[in-house]
């Protein structure tokens, strides 16, 4: 959970939402949400003004690594693990998955790594040893309003779709089920004003075919937890 200390401070904190779908496969997490190493002195930098005005509540329990338990999930299930973006509060959980395949768009990695993405608000200081990204490419596959594609399981259900707004390098997980299409849409919603018009796109096709939306952000307290039941 996340609050922010600006324009009014908000009481209520931010849900900060990660995914698991169960595919014949092996399961698919969108995003590893965040660390309760946050909450320790020292690990954020101080001098970053998103780090000075935000506050991360959350315990040991909190965490993916844990709650994928708590689902009866075994960490040796999980096949990918597919990154919106390389924000912490999206990345935090990875070093205790260590193992799946990590899924990263290749612009986001880019612009998360080295001095400049730590300026930016990137941590590249704590992404975990040993984990080496599959860089993605998406400038292909285009499909509706999404500019490229990855099919993730290779039988076209489970997809990675370029959303870029929030970070030039930020991507949703589409599910195709039997029950009705999900996207995924990570921090989409959380754009800067001129890229609306491509988030509006992003609605009006997923309004026109039927495919619900949930956001990194929003209110999941119910959980929900993703089974493929494709014909």
């Amino acid at each position: 959970m996340t609050r922010y200390l600006w324009a009014p401070y908000r009481e209520e904190a931010v849900p900060v939402n990660a995914f698991a779908l169960e595919h014949p496969a092996g399961v698919v997490l969108f995003d590893t949400g965040q660390t309760s190493r946050v909450t320790q002195r020292g690990y954020l930098p101080i001098w970053h003004p998103f780090f000075r005005l935000s506050r991360f509540e959350l315990g040991e329990q909190d965490e993916m690594a844990s709650q994928l338990t708590t689902l009866g999930i075994a960490p040796a299930d999980v096949r990918w693990i597919v990154l919106s973006h390389l924000h912490t509060d999206h990345v935090g959980g990875l070093p205790a998955l260590a193992g799946p395949e990590v899924l990263v768009s290749r612009v986001e990695w880019e612009r998360a790594s080295g001095l400049r993405g730590r300026l930016r608000g990137y941590l590249p200081q704590h992404w975990p040893t040993g984990v080496v990204p599959t860089l993605l490419d998406l400038n292909r596959g285009r499909f509706g309003p999404f500019p490229g594609s990855h099919d993730v399981t290779g039988d076209g259900s489970v997809v990675i779709v370029a959303t870029p707004g929030h970070t030039p390098g930020h991507v949703g997980l589409l599910v195709l089920r039997r029950e009705g299409a999900v996207l995924l849409s990570g921090d989409l919603e959380h754009v800067r004003a001129d890229a609306r018009e491509t988030t509006a796109r992003v609605a009006a096709y997923c309004a026109d075919e039927g495919i619900a939306v949930v956001s990194a952000h929003e209110d999941c307290s119910e959980g929900l937890r993703l089974g493929h039941h494709t014909e």
